[in-house]
């Protein structure tokens, strides 16, 4: 396993550092109007709109897919996975992320809604994700729902149309499928959070890529772990300690929080203390 210092909010830049790498000319008004030297040539002036601009234009970006699925095309249902999209949305929502992208189930609610999560689909929104962002950088890909696994070492996610494949999918997300994607990203940080049963086994994948010094991953269990449904949270119980629990209730919502001190109070609370179906984090 590895550990590296990931944060939601990647490197946005603070207010208050505006004022020491604005171009000369320019200055951070407290109420934060931007102050023109007006003693500045058409010219000099010009240069430092045009440098202003450009360092706007570099602020660092984060994007995010977000996938829920509680009710299945062709298999059995779940509960709370929906809700774990809403729960992850809004926070994300909260801290700033300038593009989500949420895919669930055509039977439940959303509060942003951008289709079915057929395996199509989220390829289609994982590959996007990744051809937008930038060195400076970050994005997630967080999933809620089914899992499973050929028992050889390989792990999958069950995408909304599972068995009953769309689009010429079968609906199994498997991890080598989705590393073959996120492996292309030269985002500065990559955040995968998987609340699937067997999700474990996503790790060797993601951390066999070429950029997964830039990955984070955390998974409800290991590659033959199961994960749960959380009525008395009205979550995926992974959801509800790392999310709900720990980063929300616990460090009120820091989007600069690093996420192994995350995953290090949530597993510690986490009801299966040992084995498989302990959450792993890679």
């Amino acid at each position: 396993m590895k550990r590296v210092s990931v944060y939601l909010l990647g490197t946005m830049l603070l207010c208050g550092m505006l004022v020491a790498i604005a171009p000369p000319g320019l200055a951070a008004d407290f109420n934060r109007n931007l102050v023109v030297d007006t003693n500045l040539t058409a010219s000099e002036s010009s240069d430092v709109y045009l440098e202003a601009s450009e360092a706007i234009s570099q602020k660092p970006q984060h994007y995010a897919v977000i996938v829920g699925i509680s009710d299945y095309k062709a298999i059995g249902d779940l509960n709370f996975c929906d809700e774990d999209a809403n729960d992850w949305y809004a926070f994300l929502t909260q801290i700033g992320y300038d593009e989500i992208v949420v895919l669930g189930d055509n039977t439940n609610s959303y509060l942003q809604y951008d289709g079915i999560a057929t395996e199509h689909n989220a390829k289609l929104a994982l590959i996007d994700l990744v051809s937008k962002a930038g060195p400076k950088d970050t994005i997630a890909f967080i999933s809620s729902g089914h899992g499973s696994g050929d028992s050889r070492g390989s792990s999958l996610l069950c995408m909304w149309d599972i068995s009953a494949g769309e689009n010429g999918e079968d609906g199994y997300f498997w991890d080598y499928e989705v590393a073959d994607i996120l492996e292309h990203s030269v985002a500065d940080q990559i955040f995968v959070f998987l609340d699937h049963c067997f999700a474990g086994g996503f790790g060797e994948e993601l951390m066999n890529m070429p950029n997964s010094k830039n990955v984070y991953f955390a998974s409800t269990c290991d590659i033959m772990g199961m994960g749960w449904d959380a009525g008395e949270y009205e979550n995926g119980m992974w959801t509800y300690f790392f999310l709900e629990y720990t980063l929300i209730g616990i460090f009120d919502s820091e989007p600069r929080t690093a996420m192994e001190s995350v995953f290090d109070i949530a597993e510690a609370v986490y009801p299966y203390p040992r084995g498989a179906h302990h959450p792993q984090e890679y």
